[in-house]
């Protein structure tokens, strides 16, 4: 049978694999195990078929390691078992220290990306689980291997070259920039240097989608069509996914059979290609029938991985592509790691670019007649991914690897066709310039993913020396059974918007090696003491479990806590408390200061930014200081439920004079020169006729909600004070005092007159005109 395996000649291709093999190592090492593509579940089904040789039984009621991929088909595991069954890896539920906490599919979340906690136990020389899981990797590698080679094939097989009398190398131009666009793309790298059947679930269907395209090109022999059946049969026992070939192959010989006016054909293929697929894989359909009463066992695999609440509909699909375009080129870690915005962007573009080329080649009549069999497979795989979303939450686009050759296919020949078509440009050193263009950018992408990505987010915090001083001290300690950890210091940023993140640090020492699991918990609190704010997590944001500490270090944490207040709020100061709490529970230890007291562990406060305010372009009537403008000023008098107006005067208004038991209520509005770094206290005093106090209030504006010391420049911030009337007054002309003292020591601010008043700047206060 001719394979059609590509000539020695062929130095590209092999330097392709290679590029491929060290890029996918590059990936292997930097991803810390069980970080990759649900990793942390496909291994224990590895594991638990290497060391009792038996297949899970999936049981929604107990939770396996495993979860929903215990009732994956099992050839990928099997010979994964097969590969590491001599490794002592008992340790792995010690390996395998899960992150309660993880934020898992949350790409923007700080931290917390971790899904399980890593340890000495995965350094190198690597043993027991760990040198286990690399193993895989590397087996998965070669696998994928496997898969960029046979996308070179495919396209040798469909597209083949449009120059005429072309050169070796020339022919070669297509089918290499094929296999790059998947060799280079990162998330299939990504996917392939992990325990994950995709791997062999994408051989083995880009090797059918090649023997099935070769029943066309090189003739339907009983040979190929039986190798179609067993390769046909090994996917669908590999992944469901790989089920759809078998009635692809079908087609496809049905159609040569209407082409030939040969019905014996379909018999023939019916026969080859079902008995085969049958024989490896109905077992497997049949066990899951017996088991789950479902052949697919789909109806288990939602109860354990958790379908919608409510089903999904395609318009509502639509929102959900972001994430699916994201997760085809990268989505690292937990689904959690992703690349700058413009990286995608720039992919988008590549891929438009290709669509635009495959629209020229259709309306043209330049689409090769082949490349329709990859283009249905593709189409096949994607449908099938829309039915699954329907389902549960699967918008990944890594879901659609089965189809990657054909993937990587269409979009080298659209990008041809666009710069045939569009650039004009179609002599054999200008016509891949926009595909190479891509590959190389892909490349570039997929070279920064390990180094830029993935190895920062399972950096361990930093830690200092003991005699280092960490800023903003607090000293609090808890007591966790034989160990007081401490927080010796905090800084929590002095701004935050609403609806943004509060930057916050913490500085943890121990005394004592720790014997319990602690996570740290962070709560945000409005003025009024409304919970604005929570973040629970392993310290080091995951990384770096009280366990792990040792008592000559001090951890530095850092996180960023979500500030979940309307935008429209005002502006104010909330405050922080962190503490340490038992995993599995909610309530804290309690937090003593140095002196052994029990203390609520406030480390902070925060100014809420409000919405900025329009200029009111009102002049300014008097200066505080150096740094504060008044800029509104009016009194209104209250009189059981009657109001009146004091100042300034209305035009028509009568002139009320006052009386005991009166309500005053001063409202002001002051604008910020230049950043405040000082609590001021504003005081309002009622002068009698002889000049005594009668009445006084004393209070901060906007109170401890919003203290003057967090006012930035140009803030303009408005409140009101009231002030009673005494009974006992006496009959004459009153005045009203306002000014403003600074809080720490009393200091009156001297006041300046910017222009004409009914108040009038008397040193330092201003002074009402006497009122009646």
């Amino acid at each position: 049978m001719d394979w059609n395996f590509p000539p020695p000649r062929s130095r590209a291709l092999a330097v392709l694999v290679l590029i491929f093999l060290a890029l996918g190592s590059i990936y292997s090492v930097v991803t810390p195990i069980f970080e990759a593509g649900d990793e942390i579940w496909h291994y224990p089904f590895v594991q638990y078929l290497a060391t009792t040789g038996q297949l899970p039984v999936q049981d929604p009621a107990r939770k396996a390691m495993w979860e929903q991929e215990g009732g994956q088909p099992p050839v990928y595991y099997a010979l994964a078992a097969a590969a590491t069954f001599w490794i002592d890896t008992r340790d792995l539920e010690q390996v395998r220290w899960v992150n309660p906490y993880a934020r898992i599919g949350i790409p923007l979340a700080f931290g917390n990306k971790n899904l399980v906690v890593h340890t000495s136990a995965e350094n190198f020389p690597w043993r027991g689980t760990t040198f286990a899981v690399h193993l895989i990797r590397i087996m998965s590698l070669l696998m994928s291997a496997g898969s960029v080679i046979v996308t070179y094939l495919l396209a040798r097989e469909t597209l083949g070259t449009r120059f005429p009398n072309p050169s070796p190398e020339e022919r070669e131009e297509m089918p290499i920039l094929a296999a790059a666009l998947v060799a280079f793309n990162p998330m299939f790298l990504f996917i392939s240097a992990s325990v994950n059947n995709d791997a062999l679930a994408t051989l083995l269907a880009s090797l059918a989608l090649f023997l099935i395209i070769q029943l066309v090109t090189r003739g339907a022999t009983p040979a190929r069509v039986l190798a179609i059946g067993i390769v046909t049969g090994l996917g669908a026992l590999t992944k469901e996914s790989d089920l759809a070939l078998i009635p692809l192959a079908l087609l496809v010989a049905a159609w040569l059979a209407w082409r030939a006016h040969d019905p014996k054909l379909i018999l023939q293929s019916g026969v080859l290609i079902g008995i085969p697929a049958l024989l490896i894989a109905g077992w497997w359909y049949a066990r899951n029938f017996l088991l789950y009463g479902d052949p697919l066992a789909l109806n288990v695999w939602l109860k354990i991985a958790g379908g919608r609440a409510t089903p999904a509909t395609l318009p509502g699909l639509v929102n959900e592509f972001q994430g699916f375009r994201i997760s085809f080129w990268g989505n690292f870690g937990g689904v959690n790691l992703i690349a700058p915005e413009w990286v995608y962007a720039a992919l988008d573009f590549i891929s438009l670019v290709a669509l635009v080329g495959l629209g020229l080649a259709l309306a043209r009549k330049k689409f090769p007649e082949m490349l329709w069999i990859p283009a249905l497979w593709l189409g096949i795989i994607f449908a099938s991914l829309i039915r699954w979303t329907l389902l549960t939450y699967a918008s990944q686009g890594r879901l659609i690897f089965p189809a990657i050759s054909a993937v990587g296919i269409l979009l080298a020949f659209g990008l041809e066709q666009f710069t045939f078509h569009v650039l004009r440009l179609r002599k054999p050193a200008r016509a891949f310039i926009i595909p190479y263009s891509a590959a190389l950018f892909l490349f570039a992408f997929a070279l920064a993913t390990p180094f830029l990505i993935i190895a920062p987010a399972y950096a361990l915090p930093a830690r200092l020396t003991l005699d280092a001083a960490a800023p903003n001290p607090v000293h609090i300690s808890f007591r966790a059974n034989n160990a007081q950890p401490e927080l010796v210091g905090a800084q929590v940023a002095r701004t935050v918007d609403a609806r943004d993140e509060l930057p916050l640090t913490l500085y943890w020492r121990t005394p004592e090696p720790i014997d319990d699991d602690l996570y740290v918990y962070i709560h945000l609190y409005d003025a009024a003491g409304k919970a604005i704010g929570q973040w629970d997590a392993l310290p080091g944001n995951g990384l770096y479990p009280a366990r792990l500490w040792q008592p000559d270090q001090i951890i530095v944490d850092q996180y960023r806590v979500p500030v979940m207040i309307d935008s429209t709020a005002p502006a104010q100061v909330g405050r922080v408390e962190a503490g340490l709490a038992r995993v599995g529970t909610t309530i804290p230890l309690s937090g003593r200061d140095p002196s052994g007291q029990e203390i609520t562990p406030v480390i902070g406060q925060f100014k809420i930014a409000a919405r900025p305010r329009v200029s009111s372009a009102r002049p300014a009537r008097f200066l505080f200081g150096d740094a504060l403008q008044l800029i509104e000023l009016n009194v209104t008098g209250t009189r059981g439920i009657s109001q009146f107006q004091v100042l300034p005067p209305r035009a028509g208004a009568l002139d009320t004079p006052l009386a005991g038991g009166d309500l005053l209520r001063i409202e002001f509005t002051f604008r910020a020169l230049a950043p405040l770094r000082e609590d001021y206290t504003l005081f309002v005093h009622l002068l009698d006729a002889q000049g005594r106090i009668i009445a006084q209030q004393d209070a901060a504006p906007r109170g401890v909600a919003y203290p003057t010391s967090f006012w930035e420049a140009g803030e303009e911030v408005a409140d009101q004070i009231e002030l009673s009337v005494p009974a006992s007054g006496t009959r004459g002309d009153y005045q009203i005092e306002f000014g403003l003292y600074r809080a720490r020591d009393g200091a009156r601010l001297t006041v300046s007159q910017l222009a004409a008043d009914e108040w009038r700047a008397a040193g330092d206060h201003l002074l009402l005109a006497p009122i009646r």
